[in-house]
C-alpha cells in the first residue's frame, strides 16, 4: 500500500509508505499506551508537503464521483480542525479530461518522480478505472478502464489498488474480480512527461488458486522491490504471489515465480510496503469477521536469484490491520506503526525484535469509534483516513449513525511507542450537502466515507 519510509530524524524525511485498505466489525478498544515526551520529533522541521485524501461517496445522482481534499500539511498539522482544504469533485474533474465518472474511488498513490512526485495515481473500485492526476494543477491527465482485460482477458470493475513501479514505467493494477471468483493483474505503461498511458496486458490469477490453497486468487495490494522487477501481491483469501512483472510495454509477460500459501501467509493481505535492506512489509487481516491478524515482512533482496525464504509473522493485538507506516525512534532502531481499522486501535512494532511494544486506542470523547484505515506519515506527524457512518466498502455492515469521517492527525511520539492526538487534530470530511437517510432511523447521516490516502512533498 508502499515505499521506503524515514524516521523522524533522517534529513530528507521524503518516502512514505501507505498501507492499502481491504474487508472488516467493532471490537474492544486495546488499552492505552505511554504518552512519551515531546522531545525531538515535536521540533523537527517538516518539508513542505500536501495531504490528499479521497472521499468514496459518490457526487452525481447516479453515484458516480467522490471528492478530493487536499490539506496544505503545515495548515493541517497545525490545527486540523480548523485547516481549510482545496475540494475537487472527481466527477467534473474527469468529465473536463473527457473519461468516464469514477465510483468508489479508492485508493491514491503518487509515482516516483525525482525529486518529488508529479502524478497521483487513482483506483476507483467501483467502476474500473485508473485515474492519472496532475499534482501540480490539481487535473486528470489519463485514465484508463480495465474492464474486460488486455485484450478480453478479463476484469471487472474492482480496481482495488494501482501501484506505479519506483522507474515510473508501469503501473499494475490489482482487480479482485468477481464475487467468488479469481481476480487479476493489470499492466498499463505509463509517460508521465508526455502523460501517455497504454493498457498494455492483463494476467488471470485464477490458475494459482490450488497452489495458494484457496477456492479463488483475489488481488488486493501490491507494491514493487526497489528495482521495479518484481511485484509482492496480497491476496483476499490469504497467501501471497510474487511476480516478476516482465516489460513494461507488455512486450514480455508478467509471471508469476512465487507462490506462498494461504496456510504460510493467512489473513486477508490488505497492504504492502518496501522497507530497508530488500524488505517487503505485509498485513494479514481478520477483516469483518473476527480472528487473528498479524504483520509478515518478506526477505526480497535475493528475489532476482529465485530465492524467496518464508516470512517473519507478528501476532498484532486487535482487530483488522489496515494503514501501516514506520517510525525511526531517536536511537535509529525501525518501528512499523499500524492501525487497527475494526477495534480503533494503534500499534507499535519494534522491528528489530519483531515485537509488538504498544497498542493505544484512538477511540476518544470526540471520536468514538474512528475506524482509523489508510495511513502515510512525514516527520512526527502520522495522518489516517476515518471511515463515515455509512462505509461503502469492505465493513459496509458497520455503521454508527456518530462516526466522525475525515483525517486524524497522529504525533508519534520520540520512541515510536505512542501517540498524542486529541479534538484539533480531526480534519473533517463530512459535507452537509451530501446526506442520507433510511439507515439511522428519524436521521440523516454524512455519506462521506473517506478512504485513499497519500502525503506528497511541494
Amino acid at each position: 500500500m508502499v515505499r521506503y519510509l524515514y524516521g523522524f530524524v533522517i534529513v530528507l524525511l521524503m518516502v512514505f509508505i501507505t498501507a492499502v485498505a481491504c474487508t472488516g466489525p467493532q471490537g474492544p478498544a486495546g488499552p492505552a499506551g505511554p504518552a512519551g515526551p515531546a522531545g525531538l520529533n515535536a521540533t523537527v522541521d517538516l518539508p513542505e508537503f500536501e495531504v490528499w485524501a479521497v472521499d468514496q461517496a459518490g457526487t452525481k445522482s447516479d453515484g458516480s464521483g467522490g471528492v478530493l481534499y487536499i490539506w496544505d500539511g503545515a495548515a493541517i498539522s497545525e490545527n486540523a480542525s480548523e485547516a481549510t482544504p482545496e475540494i475537487i469533485d472527481l466527477a467534473d474533474a474527469a468529465a473536463d479530461a473527457g473519461c468516464e465518472a469514477p465510483k468508489k474511488p479508492h485508493m491514491i498513490l503518487t509515482n516516483h518522480t525525482s525529486p518529488k512526485a508529479s502524478h497521483m495515481i487513482l483506483a476507483n473500485v467501483g467502476s474500473g478505472n485508473t485515474f492519472f492526476i496532475n499534482i501540480a494543477n490539481r487535473s486528470v491527465v489519463g485514465c484508463v478502464n480495465t474492464i474486460g482485460g488486455f485484450n478480453g482477458a478479463g476484469g471487472t470493475g474492482n480496481t482495488h489498488a494501482s501501484a506505479g513501479s519506483p522507474d515510473n514505467s508501469m503501473t499494475i493494477v490489482a482487480n479482485i474480480g468477481a464475487k467468488d471468483e479469481s481476480g487479476f493483474l493489470h499492466k498499463i505503461h505509463t509517460d508521465y512527461t508526455n502523460d501517455d498511458y497504454k493498457f498494455v496486458e492483463t494476467l488471470s490469477l485464477d490458475q494459482f488458486s490450488s497452489d495458494l490453497g484457496t477456492s479463488v486468487a483475489r488481488p488486493i495490494c501490491h507494491e514493487f522491490t526497489a528495482d521495479s522487477k518484481f511485484a509482492y501481491v496480497t491476496l483476499a483469501g490469504g497467501g501471497l504471489l510474487v511476480v516478476d512483472v516482465g516489460a513494461a510495454d507488455g512486450s514480455t509477460a508478467m509471471n508469476v515465480v512465487k507462490v506462498y500459501e494461504a496456510a504460510t501467509v493467512p489473513g486477508i493481505g490488505c497492504g504492502v510496503a518496501r522497507l530497508p535492506l530488500g524488505k517487503i512489509m505485509t498485513n494479514g487481516e481478520s477483516g469483518a469477521k473476527g480472528g487473528d491478524d498479524f504483520l509478515y515482512t518478506f526477505d526480497a533482496s535475493r528475489a532476482a536469484d529465485g530465492v524467496f525464504p518464508d516470512p517473519v509473522q507478528i501476532e498484532l493485538p486487535g482487530e483488522d490491520t489496515h494503514g501501516a507506516v514506520t517510525c525511526t525512534d531517536e536511537n535509529g532502531d525501525l518501528f512499523a506503526v499500524t492501525s487497527m481499522r475494526v477495534s480503533n486501535d494503534v500499534n507499535f512494532v519494534d522491528l528489530q525484535t519483531n515485537k509488538v511494544v504498544t497498542t493505544q486506542t484512538m477511540s476518544a470523547d470526540f471520536s468514538i469509534d474512528p475506524k482509523p484505515d489508510v495511513a502515510d506519515i512525514v516527520g512526527n506527524k502520522m495522518f489516517i483516513a476515518l471511515r463515515g457512518a455509512k462505509p461503502l466498502t469492505a465493513i459496509g455492515g458497520l455503521e454508527f449513525a456518530d462516526r466522525t469521517p475525515g483525517v486524524a492527525v497522529l504525533t508519534i511520539n520520540d520512541n515510536c511507542k505512542g501517540f498524542d492526538w486529541d479534538s484539533k487534530d480531526l480534519a473533517s470530511m463530512e459535507d452537509p450537502l451530501r446526506l442520507v437517510d433510511g439507515v439511522f432511523p428519524g436521521q440523516k447521516i454524512s455519506a462521506a466515507d473517506p478512504h485513499g490516502l497519500e502525503v506528497v512533498l511541494k
